[in-house]
C-alpha cells in the first residue's frame, strides 16, 4: 500500500487546462502535469479517469467524503517518471486527497488571477481539512529559509486535525514569517487565530505557536 503524505500542490489554470506540480518533504515533481478542462469535465461524469503527460501518469477519481460529509473527495494518484543517467526510467508514486469543491474553487481563483499559481495542501486519510494559502509576502519569506520551511511544515502536520473541519484558509499576518488562519466548517466559520513564529531573534530556536 502506498503511504499517503501531506503534500503541497501548486496549481495554475488557463481557460482550457490546468497544470499541477507537487512538493513534499524529500520530493518535488520533475515537471508539471497538464490536465485539460474537457478531461476535468469527463471526470465529473465518469468519476474516474487515467491520464498521461510526458512519461508520467495520473489516476484521478471522485469518491464520497468520509465522516458523513455529503461532498465528494478528489483522489489523485501520481506516478512521476523520468529518465535516469543510464537511460532507464525511474519514478515516484504519491497519492493526494482534496475536497472536490475546494479544488474547483482554486481552479477558478487561478483563472481569475490570469493563471497565477495557487497552493493547496493535501489531506490525510483520517480527514484533516484542506489547508489553502492566500499568502504572498510571508509564505515566500518562509520558503526562502530552509529552517523555517521545516518548522512550518512540522507545525501544519501536527495541527488542524479537527473533527468536522472542511478547510483552513491561511493569510499573511503583520508579524514577519507568521500567518492568520480561518477555519471553515459545514455550518459556517469556525476557529480563527494566528500561526505566529516566536523567538525570531534566533531562527534556529524559533518555533511556531497557535493563537486563538
Amino acid at each position: 500500500m502506498v503511504e499517503e503524505k501531506r503534500t503541497m500542490l501548486k496549481l495554475k489554470a488557463s481557460e482550457d487546462s490546468i497544470s499541477l506540480r507537487t512538493v513534499s518533504r524529500g520530493f518535488r515533481s520533475p515537471h508539471r502535469f497538464v490536465v485539460l478542462e474537457k478531461e476535468m469535465q469527463e471526470l465529473e461524469v465518469k468519476r474516474h479517469i487515467i491520464l498521461s503527460d510526458i512519461r508520467s501518469f495520473a489516476k484521478m477519481r471522485l469518491v464520497k467524503a468520509e465522516a458523513g460529509d455529503n461532498g465528494d473527495m478528489l483522489v489523485i494518484r501520481f506516478a512521476w517518471l523520468s529518465d535516469s543517467a543510464d537511460e532507464k526510467l525511474s519514478g515516484t508514486e504519491e497519492t493526494l486527497r482534496f475536497p472536490w469543491d475546494v479544488f474547483r474553487e482554486r481552479i477558478a481563483e487561478s483563472r481569475s488571477l490570469e493563471g497565477a499559481t495557487v497552493r493547496l495542501l493535501s489531506m490525510k486519510s483520517q480527514g484533516n481539512p484542506a489547508i489553502v494559502f492566500h499568502s504572498g509576502r510571508n509564505l515566500k519569506a518562509v520558503a526562502e529559509k530552509r529552517t523555517l520551511r521545516k518548522k512550518l511544515g512540522k507545525f501544519l502536520s501536527c495541527h488542524f486535525a479537527w473533527k468536522d473541519s472542511r478547510k483552513i484558509t491561511v493569510t499573511d499576518d503583520f508579524v514577519p514569517y507568521s500567518f492568520f488562519f480561518r477555519e471553515e466548517r459545514a455550518n459556517g466559520t469556525g476557529t480563527c487565530g494566528g500561526i505566529i513564529l516566536h523567538n525570531q531573534q534566533n531562527l534556529k530556536k524559533a518555533y511556531y505557536g497557535m493563537h486563538t
